[in-house]
């Protein structure tokens, strides 16, 4: 029988004295056993070898669990004291007997581990193998690692856009993020998701995706914060949609660092800084950009409601947020156009001379594609169908003429102008006007539209979407904001009725009849012209208020008059304590 650690008969003094000698004991023990056993490098490591340690920091782990909550399987990116990096799983059931001994950046020595191959959809480092842990795999905690604190591969924005990264293994990327839109709930089978712009100090842009709870942290931080933020993404991987990149998350190996106080963020904002001053870099204009908020903030909070037939009274560069029912197509022919990939403008088809000369010594003439964009003047262009519908829409109090775009019109019908392209090409008739479109007449949406020149110069009355959203709960609040506006409108309009009818009662007094014939009857028109139609317009009496008025003009209405040409009889009463006007006794019809 083994004695107890601590003797209670011992003193305080003593228990501690005997505690710190074992502990010494102990670190020179496991010190003796990691002199013996050789270190290993990862780039050491090899087929033929099975007794080996590894000297390792954690610098990604993610763990996942069963559906009854219990840990399958434990991920990591170890790396060296050398920089060198090699993927780690550690499977079932090993997974339940070391999940507590890892944590992330934390420091191991890893005795007897095996190899196997990296075939995974997504390797996160790139390389043969990958390491898993066997029944005989030790783990001891090491104190003296004196390797980096991380390792991060950053993708170049240029390669992205150039189709050089690899889709099968994940990268880290860093950029400054100018543009946000909103979290988008999640619907059908797919998570809710946050898409957002970003660029590097060259001023080269990215679109990333990401989905899930990482859209909740991206969405938290903007909710909270304005403004353009730096943001850095391990373990991203790349996703084409139609040939245009997308940045987007893994599953669960993906961590984000926004605005994080790592070497590489603090270095990225100080050559961020630099170049804000340089008027040729597109990374100053950064700084003005502002990000767009969720879709609840941005057409309930940032931006005002407006009827349809009050918007031509918003300034140049205004937007405003408007409630209303797309009813019918204003032009059957023209649904798309050729967009640029690079900017979605217009790509126009234009005839150049070739520089080849034909056997008949004449230059042949050749089709190029060209952006009407300035900013692709020397890039290679490449066009795609996109959408551009022109719609007529009615709210409650007008109509006007809406044009959405391909962004918008793909978040309604879910389908792209190319995929209706390629149906109707198999029928032989690109130019009919798709069926598909027809979904969205009769739906009733929020549209947050953009005031451009045109609109304030010319008095245009046809206006350009910014985005649309169906979300049932801002659709019904903006449906409240109409409401409560009509309501007021409706007790102005009522407030200058009542104003309008004393002023013209008591203008009649003395008038010719003639003249109060032909004149106008209409409120605003009866009003004395000491006073302003925008001071009647403006005014909102209360029930109160109105009733004392009428009582006013009652009282005006009991005098009796003759004639408006003759001097008025004297009013029955005048001059006498408590005098009433004598009521007239209507004849009875027998």
């Amino acid at each position: 029988m083994s004695k107890p650690l601590f003797n209670p008969r011992l003193t305080a003094k003593h228990r501690l004295l005997k505690f710190c000698i074992i502990t010494v004991e102990n670190l020179l023990f496991n010190h003796r056993v990691q002199s013996i056993r050789k270190i290993s490098m990862i780039s050491e490591l090899a087929l033929s070898q099975d007794d080996y340690t590894i000297k390792v920091r954690v610098i990604r782990l993610w763990r996942q669990t069963s559906w009854n909550q219990q840990l399958r399987m434990i991920g990591m990116i170890l790396m060296d004291e050398m920089g060198s990096k090699i993927e780690c799983n550690v499977d079932k059931p090993f997974a339940s007997l070391q999940g507590k001994s890892f944590e992330e950046y934390g420091d191991y020595y890893i005795h007897k581990p095996t190899l196997g191959l990296n075939e995974g959809a997504i390797k996160f480092v790139d390389g043969p193998h990958k390491l898993y842990f066997q029944y005989n795999t030790k783990v001891t905690k090491c104190i003296d690692f004196c390797g980096p604190q991380n390792s991060f591969d950053f993708a170049d924005f240029q390669q992205l856009h150039d189709n050089a990264i690899n889709p099968k293994i994940s990268f880290d990327v860093i950029g400054n993020v100018f543009r946000c839109f909103p979290l988008e709930p999640a619907k059908d089978r797919q998570e809710k998701k946050i898409t957002f712009k970003m660029e590097d100090l060259e001023g080269h842009e990215v679109f990333v995706t990401l989905w899930g709870r990482y859209a909740d942290e991206i969405n938290a931080y903007v909710s909270k914060h304005t403004g353009h933020f730096v943001l850095l993404i391990q373990c991203a991987k790349l996703k084409l949609v139609r040939d245009r990149p997308y940045v987007n998350n893994t599953y669960l190996a993906t961590k984000l660092y926004i605005e994080d106080d790592t070497e590489e963020i603090t270095t990225f904002k100080k050559s961020l800084q630099a170049k804000k001053g340089s008027l040729t870099s597109s990374v100053s204009r950064t700084s003005g950009s502002s990000i767009m908020y969720s879709l609840h903030d941005d057409f309930l909070q940032k931006n005002s409601f407006h009827q349809i037939s009050a918007i031509h009274e918003l300034n140049e560069g205004g937007c405003a947020v408007i409630l209303g029912t797309i009813k019918m197509f204003e032009d059957t022919r023209n649904w798309y156009y050729n967009a640029c990939k690079h900017c979605k403008s217009k790509v126009q088809i234009v005839k150049v001379s070739d520089e080849t000369v034909n056997g008949l010594d004449q230059l042949e003439e050749k089709e190029i594609m060209v952006c009407t964009n300035e900013k692709c003047k020397d890039k290679l262009i490449t066009a795609e169908p996109s959408f551009m519908i022109k719609v007529r829409v009615q709210g409650l109090v007008g109509v006007v003429s809406l044009t959405i775009f391909d962004r918008e019109v793909r978040n309604i019908l879910k389908l792209s102008a190319a995929d209706l392209l390629s149906k109707y090409e198999r029928f032989g008739n690109t130019s009919q006007f798709p069926i598909e479109l027809n979904a969205m007449i009769d739906k009733k949406l929020a549209f947050k539209i953009v005031v451009k020149t045109f609109n304030v110069s010319r008095f245009g009355r046809s206006y350009n979407i910014s985005k649309i959203t169906d979300n049932v709960d801002i659709i019904s609040a903006l449906e409240k904001i109409e409401k409560k506006s009509r309501i007021e409108q409706d007790m102005d309009t009522e407030s200058v009725n009542i104003i309008g009818s004393e002023f013209a009662s008591q203008e009649t007094v003395g008038c010719k009849d003639d003249t109060s014939h032909t004149a106008d009857n209409t409120p605003v028109s009866n009003i004395p012209s000491g006073i302003s139609s925008r001071t009647v317009n403006n005014l909102n009496s209360p029930p109160t208020s109105a009733k004392r008025k009428l009582v006013d003009v009652y009282d005006l209405d009991d005098d009796v008059y003759e004639s408006a040409t003759k001097p008025n009889a004297p009013r029955i009463g005048d001059g006498k304590v408590g005098g009433t006007t004598k009521l007239l006794i209507p004849k009875v019809e027998k």
